[in-house]
């Protein structure tokens, strides 16, 4: 799962786990067809945990209302030791590998630099 570079399949890219700055993510998952309950399960079951991480300065999923089995993240840290810290709970590690059969293609991340 992990590389020297990148954390869970190349989604956090080393540059992005170094910085001593916020870091922000915009994400995306769609189910697969007939999974949207199951995986709409295990996202509601990190929400609470991670908002109690340190360093987890925002934690929001929300729905597609055009996209049934669509989530959208958005997370905001305030560094990249913060969430590499949060992608390494083993409640994370239980996330990403019971998602893995749910999630119709790739999860996708858009990186964000905070401007405020």
């Amino acid at each position: 799962m992990s590389t020297e570079n990148t954390v869970t399949d190349g989604l956090i890219s080393a540059d992005i786990l170094a910085s001593a700055t916020p870091v922000a993510v915009y994400g995306f998952a769609r189910a697969r067809a007939g999974e949207e309950t199951r995986l709409l399960g295990e996202i509601q079951a990190i929400i609470s945990p991670t908002r109690e991480e340190a360093g987890c300065e925002q934690y929001v999923v929300h729905t597609a209302r055009d996209e049934p089995g669509a989530f959208a993240f958005y997370e905001r840290w305030s560094s990249g030791a913060h969430l590499l810290a949060h992608v390494s709970q083993p409640f994370m590690q239980k996330y990403f590998a019971a998602i893995a059969d749910l999630v119709d293609g790739e999860l996708e991340a858009h990186w964000l630099n905070p401007v405020s």
